[in-house]
C-alpha cells in the first residue's frame, strides 16, 4: 500500500496539534476516460527514451480517426498509416503502413522503435493530460497533447480574462504577463499560462480549456480556468472558472462533452499550504460559458476517515511549542463508523467521534485507555 503525507491543524482535537496525514492511493481518483480521438499526440518517450524535435523542429506524432479507425501520423522518418481497435481503455494497431524515405540513422532508429511500440501496444492510459501506450505491464510510448498548434491559436500570445486587472483582460507574451501590484510597487502580478489543457469538440463544436497561474506577490498561489471557443474571428477566452488558491491541477480532460478536471483542494481543515481533498470537477459547456455541472471527492467518506494521523506539534496561545520526540508513536485514526483509536506512546485509547465538515467541527470523546507505564 502506497502513503503519502501531507499537513492537517488538529486544533479541535488534544489541544491544539497540527499532525501529519498518511492517506492510502488505493482506489484513487483515475484520469478522466477521454477518448483519444480529435487530438494530435506529440511523442515524448519512447521505449523509455525521451524524443526531442528533429531536424527542422519535426516532432513524431500520432492522431487517431474515430469514423474510420485510422491512425495516422509520423514516426521520425516516414509518414504512417494503419487500422486501429479500440474497446474501452483496450487498443490494438493492425497492419501499419508508410512512406519510403530514407533518413539518417538516428531518426531511423527512432521510427523503428515507434512501430515496435505499436507492435506491442495492447492498452491505452491517459495521466497527467498525456496519453500512454502500454503492454499488459510496462510504459511503451508517452505523448503529450499538440494543444495550440492543433488547435491552430498560439497560447502563449493569447489574450485572457483576469479578474486581476481594471482592464479584465490581459494579453501573453511567451506564455505570461506581468504588472506593477501597485504605482511604484516593486512586487508584480504575474499571470502564467500551466501546461495542463485540452482541446476537442463539445456539442460539436471546437473547444478548448487551459489553466492560468496567478501570483499576486504574496503567499497566494491562484488557478482559473479559461475557455476557449472557436469563433469566426478565430479562437478566443470567453470564460472563466476560478479553481482555488494553492491547489493542485492534475489534468484537464474532455469527456461526455464536458470538461473534467482532477485536482487536490482544500478539504474542510486542511491548512492552505497543504491541500488534501482529491476532487474531479465537471464542467458543462453553455452559451460560450462555463457551468459547473458536477464535482465528487476521491470517496464519498468523510475527509478524515480511514487516515493515520501523526502528532506533529502542539501549539499555545503563550506561543510555547510541544514537538514529540517520534510523531508514528502518538496517532489517531477514524473509522467510518464514528468511532476513532489512538496510540499514546506506549498506551492505546479508544473513544468516538462526531464530524461536522460544514461546520468545521470535530468532538471526540475517549472512553477506554491501556494504563501501561
Amino acid at each position: 500500500m502506497k502513503k503519502r503525507t501531507a499537513v492537517l491543524g488538529w486544533a479541535m482535537l488534544l489541544a491544539t496539534l497540527l499532525v501529519s496525514c498518511i492517506k492510502s492511493e488505493t482506489g484513487g481518483i483515475r484520469p478522466a476516460a477521454i477518448c483519444i480521438e480529435g487530438n494530435e499526440w506529440r511523442l515524448v518517450e519512447v521505449s523509455g527514451i525521451p524524443v526531442s524535435p528533429l531536424a527542422g523542429e519535426k516532432r513524431p506524432f500520432m492522431k487517431f480517426d474515430a469514423a474510420k479507425k485510422e491512425a495516422t501520423g509520423f514516426a521520425g522518418c516516414n509518414n504512417f498509416f494503419g487500422s486501429y481497435q479500440r474497446d474501452g481503455s483496450s487498443l490494438k494497431f493492425g497492419p501499419v503502413g508508410s512512406t519510403r524515405m530514407a533518413c539518417p540513422d538516428l531518426e531511423t532508429g527512432l521510427e523503428t522503435e515507434v512501430f515496435k511500440a505499436m507492435d506491442k501496444t495492447r492498452s491505452w492510459k491517459i495521466k497527467n493530460g498525456g496519453l500512454l501506450l502500454l503492454d499488459d505491464s510496462e510504459v511503451l510510448a508517452r505523448f503529450t497533447i499538440a494543444r495550440g498548434e492543433t488547435a491552430g491559436v498560439d497560447l502563449e500570445s493569447m489574450a485572457f480574462l483576469s479578474s486581476w486587472f481594471p482592464s479584465g483582460r490581459v494579453t501573453l507574451s511567451h506564455g505570461e504577463y506581468r504588472e506593477p501590484a501597485a504605482p511604484g510597487s516593486a512586487s508584480n502580478i504575474i499571470v502564467r499560462l500551466s501546461d495542463k489543457g485540452v482541446f476537442g469538440l463539445i456539442q460539436g463544436k471546437e473547444t478548448g480549456a487551459v489553466v492560468l497561474v496567478t501570483s499576486t506577490g504574496g503567499t497566494g498561489t491562484f488557478y482559473d480556468l479559461a475557455l476557449l471557443s472557436k469563433e469566426a474571428e478565430g479562437w478566443v477566452n470567453t470564460d472563466t472558472f476560478f479553481l482555488g488558491d494553492r491547489v493542485q491541477v492534475h489534468s484537464v480532460e474532455v469527456e461526455n462533452n464536458d470538461i473534467v478536471i482532477a485536482m487536490t483542494t482544500h478539504g474542510s481543515v486542511d491548512p492552505m499550504c497543504c491541500p488534501t481533498l482529491e476532487v474531479k470537477k465537471r464542467f458543462a459547456v453553455q452559451g460560450n460559458r462555463l457551468v459547473i455541472s458536477g464535482e465528487g471527492a476521491k470517496t464519498g467518506k468523510p475527509q478524515i476517515a480511514g487516515t493515520v494521523w501523526e502528532w506533529m506539534q502542539t501549539l499555545y496561545n503563550d506561543d510555547r511549542k510541544v514537538v514529540p520526540p517520534d510523531p508514528k508513536n502518538y496517532t489517531v485514526q477514524f473509522g467510518e463508523a464514528g468511532t476513532l483509536n489512538v496510540k499514546a506512546d506506549c498506551n492505546m485509547k479508544g473513544g468516538t467521534y462526531t464530524y461536522s465538515p460544514e461546520e468545521k467541527r470535530l468532538s471526540v470523546e475517549i472512553t477506554r485507555s491501556t494504563m501501561a507505564s
